[in-house]
């Protein structure tokens, strides 16, 4: 890594700080919320909203935080999906310390409310802090041999390990008493057409399949109902009457995601299982005015006689489609 003489005395500030007793002065002069203004080049990994991330003032070498992108005050804000991910991250968190820095030991120190952090608004965090002695619980700052970017580097390189990591915990420990539920819409118009949704790619299937707009439902202070024509909106610019729904299929069903994590440049599969409710609302005005947003690239209506011969969507899906013939 090739820096510059500012950049470099920089990253040597950050990683001498609390060593030399400088960090102090440091953060209360910092006037905002850091954690809802992160650097991108020190996360090397991201899922639903939450991230991993270098601490530029490091505890120890390999010191990183797990901190969600939503400014969260206390625990009982996240939401479930928030929870399972920073759930598995701690998991990940053990197994990437030890790979890349030889600690098998790891402390994870949660930091909530204005007396228990550093930080300008109580955004909450949880620490990762390699544990290579008792001492270190008294706060010991170790001298540190990386810098922030150094310390990012050496994660991002872990990448194969990141990943492997992140597909062992889906098969031996993801929580499959609970399941998430995934509501979507069969939008019919006059035409006898069927509205589809091109991904983006962030947000594709594994095979890229075509989607229904709709989407997880996450929160229970509303009815599936209204959460999916929540979503909907969101993907099609379109709110649509709830009174008008009719459910159509559930079921158990696997989604295969194309997961991409840009931070480390990777791309791999990931099966997850819902509960899935699928509505139908018909009669739609086929030349209503939709735009594509939210996790939807581009929209599309297919006659649904067609949809029996397209290679782009599901087996699964039509044979849902199926039940309204």
């Amino acid at each position: 890594m090739i820096l510059s003489k500012d950049v470099k005395q920089k990253q040597e500030k950050y990683r001498d700080a609390r060593f030399n007793n400088e960090y102090d002065d440091i953060w209360q002069t910092v006037g905002k919320c850091t954690f809802c203004d992160l650097n991108e080049k020190y996360i090397f990994f991201e899922e639903n909203g939450i991230v991993m991330t270098v601490n530029l003032f490091a505890y120890i070498d390999g010191h990183f935080m797990i901190v969600p992108r939503r400014h969260i005050r206390s625990t009982k804000e996240l939401s479930q999906t928030e929870w399972e991910t920073i759930r598995k991250f701690t998991y990940i968190a053990k197994k990437i310390i030890k790979d890349v820095h030889g600690i098998k030991g790891v402390q994870f120190l949660q930091k909530e409310g204005a007396t228990a952090q550093s930080t300008v608004n109580e955004h909450i965090h949880f620490h990762c802090i390699p544990f290579d002695a008792p001492d270190l619980c008294e706060w010991n700052f170790r001298k540190l041999k990386y810098t922030p970017l150094q310390n990012a580097l050496l994660y991002k390189n872990a990448r194969k390990k990141i990943i492997s990591y992140d597909k062992k915990y889906a098969t031996k420990y993801h929580n499959t008493s609970k399941m998430g539920v995934v509501c979507d819409l069969i939008v019919l118009n006059t035409n006898k057409q069927v509205l589809f949704q091109h991904r983006k790619l962030e947000y594709q299937l594994s095979p890229n399949y075509l989607t229904l707009p709709g989407g997880h439902i996450d929160g229970t202070e509303k009815s599936f109902e209204q959460e999916l024509l929540r979503e909907v909106k969101e993907e099609v610019g379109v709110l649509f009457d709830e009174s008008k729904l009719k459910l159509v299929d559930s079921r158990v069903g696997n989604i295969s995601y194309a997961k991409v994590v840009h931070h480390i440049k990777a791309s791999y599969d990931e099966v997850e299982r819902f509960v899935w409710n699928t509505y139908l609302i018909k009669d739609i005005d086929p030349n209503i005015k939709m735009k594509a947003a939210s996790d939807c690239q581009k929209l599309e209506w297919i006659d649904i006689k067609d949809i029996t011969y397209a290679d782009n969507i599901s087996e699964p899906m039509k044979k849902v489609i199926n039940k309204i013939l």
